[in-house]
C-alpha cells in the first residue's frame, strides 16, 4: 500500500512524536529503563544508544550533555551512533549524567 505524500506532510514523524512525548521526565525515566530492559535481553547496542541520543536531545543539547559529563563531544556523538562501543565506565558515566540509578538483581535459578 502506498501513502500519499499529502498524507505524509500532514503528520509527524516517529522522531517528531519521540521529542514531544520525551519532555516529561516520568516518560524519559520509563522509556530509558524499558530500553535498558531490551538491551539487556537482546544485545541490541544501537537501539539502546538511539534512546539515551533521544532523551539527551529532548534535555537540550548533546554538546552540553557532553560537557556536563566531562566528555568528549565527538566522542559522546560517535557512541550515541553506534559508530564507538564504549566502555562500562563510559556507559555508567552517561547514565548517571541522565540522573539513572543503576541496581542488579540476580534472577533466581531453579536447580
Amino acid at each position: 500500500m502506498k501513502i500519499k505524500s499529502s498524507v505524509l506532510k500532514r503528520g509527524i514523524t516517529h522522531e517528531q512524536h519521540m521529542q514531544e512525548v520525551l519532555k516529561d521526565v516520568e516518560y524519559q525515566k520509563d522509556y530509558l529503563r524499558l530500553s535498558m530492559q531490551e538491551y539487556a535481553k537482546d544485545g541490541d547496542y544501537t537501539l539502546f544508544f538511539k534512546s539515551l541520543e533521544r532523551v539527551i536531545k529532548a534535555r537540550g543539547s548533546v554538546s552540553k550533555f557532553a560537557e556536563e559529563i566531562d566528555l568528549n563531544r565527538s566522542n559522546l556523538c560517535n557512541i550515541l551512533k553506534g559508530k564507538v562501543q564504549p566502555s562500562f565506565d563510559t556507559t555508567m558515566k552517561i547514565l548517571r549524567g541522565l540522573g539513572a540509578d543503576i541496581e542488579v538483581k540476580f534472577a533466581q535459578k531453579i536447580v
